[in-house]
């Protein structure tokens, strides 16, 4: 009852025409991810989706891992597409590609005569909250349907890495009610929905929809592993996550034990930076004679 009393909210952000879907026909879901098609995470959802007959699935992920890879998108050399075994009974297509251009070759290509309705990225192998949204796949992959006109959602689930076997199938059930909320009411044009699960699934106090939390990360930067003889220098990633969280952000809302539901939009205007840009006295370049 409390998760139900607490999802309240979302449908006040899902505001545009619902899902179209023919009568009696399944609505075509687009699922991916950046952990790459042999995730669990990845078959978790799909499998989720899939079990209910109002949805039909396509699987289309990355041949291998592409975490962290951004919106990045492979345009100066061929991408290798090949047929994969089905993921949870459904078709399934891997590409050799960053999660971006996997979503950009299943919209424009592969799914270019059967488009689907809805995309929607995961579930992945660590929390997408805060200012991570940046730099994941997971949520470019959302980005991508966003960008194409879709309806689309990004799931991440919080990870304590010391468990070798997180719960995805939890994960994926808190999942489907924010996936059944988007086919039935739509989303605003430009928006997609960044969703993350806490750890304990079972123990989550239900939906809550927040800011994107923008805490820098306790850690964030490269360091010098070795340098060689030749002068070539070594350097590897260091993160760790915020100390503290401000409340209002998904961040801090997910540490209370909460799933968080963070609408973004493919506008990054800053509006708030108009007044001073617009104050702001630039001349004119001189212009440059050239000389003879």
């Amino acid at each position: 009852m409390r998760a139900s009393r607490v999802m309240k909210p979302l449908v006040c952000i899902l505001l545009v025409t619902a899902l179209q879907a023919s009568a009696g026909e399944p609505v075509h879901v687009l699922v991916a991810n950046d952990d790459g098609i042999d995730s669990p995470g990845l078959e978790a959802i799909a499998t989720m989706i899939a079990a209910d007959p109002a949805y039909r699935v396509t699987v289309v992920a990355p041949a291998r891992q592409q975490s962290v890879s951004g919106h990045g998108l492979i345009t100066r050399s061929e991408v290798k597409v090949l047929e994969h075994a089905t993921v949870a009974g459904c078709t399934a297509w891997s590409v050799d590609a960053t999660p971006a251009t996997v979503a950009r070759i299943a919209l424009t290509a592969l799914l270019a005569e059967d488009p689907p309705d809805l995309v929607v990225s995961g579930i992945n192998s660590g929390e997408n909250d805060g200012l991570s949204a940046w730099s994941s796949g997971t949520v470019a992959v959302a980005r991508e349907g966003a960008y194409a006109g879709i309806p689309s959602l990004a799931v991440s689930l919080q990870l304590d890495w010391s468990d070798p076997q997180p719960d995805f199938a939890g994960a994926a059930r808190w999942a489907k009610p924010v996936i059944d909320a988007v086919r039935d009411n739509g989303l605003p044009p430009g928006v997609y929905l960044n969703v993350n699960v806490p750890i304990d699934t079972t123990a989550a106090r239900g939906f809550r929809v927040a800011r994107m939390g923008l805490d820098l990360s306790e850690e964030a930067r490269y360091v010098l592993e070795r340098a060689d003889f030749d002068g070539t220098r070594w350097y590897s990633s260091r993160w760790r996550p915020p100390k503290e969280t401000t409340p209002g952000g998904d961040s801090h809302a997910l540490v209370g034990g909460w799933v968080t539901i963070v609408p973004l939009g493919l506008d990054q205007t800053a509006e708030n930076a108009f007044p001073l840009l617009q104050q702001l006295e630039l001349p004119a370049p001189v212009a440059v004679v050239p000389t003879p």
